[in-house]
């Protein structure tokens, strides 16, 4: 017992002392707590320092934790194969189904995209949010079609929030592009998704769910378009003012030369 007791503490003190050079080497800067680092692979890993003792990493692409599940880039992945095999061997996919750990070991993977896609909106890497939104949409309908009711709408039940960011996230890209009548196009499909969604909530005794989504997710996507609108409406005058300005100086010119 002894030897298994020391052993442990030469184990735990080897630990806090490489995460001690870890934080030493980091330097902690209050003004960038944020930072992202590439690797060996190509992969870039964000470190995310909230104050000089904590430190958390989150992996750019794939798995935010960085592994890879049965060699897979992600769970979802995996069982995504798991279904085309199922489909290629039965010629469709009734009857296909999950374990109950399965679909934790899913919902857990798409809960730390989550984390990742709202720590990337924070940080404008509207790219990846995107992306991440994406993948747990498909989550989401993945385990309304072949989950039972109550293990998929434990995760189906935030399809309205996880459409609402994934909007936002395509606005923001048509935005840093310039283009505001295509931002407002993105935002009513996300609104008209959004609204089908309400739909099936109520169609199956989600009313809960529908109203949430509708109060919240819904009206988040109208005050965004207003804005947008709004700057859209401003650009136009702005316009329209140094058009005139432009035909009076043009028309001045004119009148000199006759």
């Amino acid at each position: 017992m002894v030897s298994t007791r020391q052993d442990d503490i030469t184990k735990n003190t080897q630990i806090i002392e490489a995460i001690d050079d870890i934080l030493d080497n980091l330097a902690y800067d209050i003004e960038s707590p944020i930072k992202t680092l590439k690797i060996a692979d190509g992969r870039e890993v964000v470190l995310i320092q909230a104050n000089a003792f904590t430190l958390s990493r989150i992996y750019a692409t794939g798995r935010p934790d960085g592994k890879r599940p049965h060699g897979r880039d992600s769970y979802l992945d995996y069982f995504n194969g798991q279904l085309e095999d199922y489909k290629k061997a039965h010629g469709a996919d009734e009857g296909f189904s999950l374990t109950a750990e399965d679909w934790r070991a899913l919902y857990s993977e798409a809960h730390d995209r989550y984390v990742r896609y709202l720590l990337f909106s924070g940080i404008r890497r509207w790219k990846d949010v995107k992306r991440d939104t994406e993948m747990n949409i498909a989550v989401a309908d993945f385990a309304k079609k072949y989950a039972p009711d109550e293990i998929a709408w434990d995760t189906y039940q935030y399809k309205g929030y996880i459409l609402m960011m994934n909007t936002i996230s395509q606005a923001e890209l048509s935005m840093l592009r310039g283009d505001l009548n295509e931002a407002l196009e993105k935002i009513d499909n996300g609104m008209n998704l959004m609204g089908k969604f309400c739909g099936e909530c109520l169609r199956e005794g989600r009313e809960d769910v529908e109203n949430i989504t509708r109060e919240r997710y819904m009206n988040n996507l109208v005050q965004l378009r207003s804005d947008i609108d709004s700057v859209e409406s401003r650009l136009r005058e702005r316009m329209t003012r140094r058009r005139s300005r432009i035909d009076e100086e043009s028309n001045e010119e004119i009148g000199d030369e006759e």
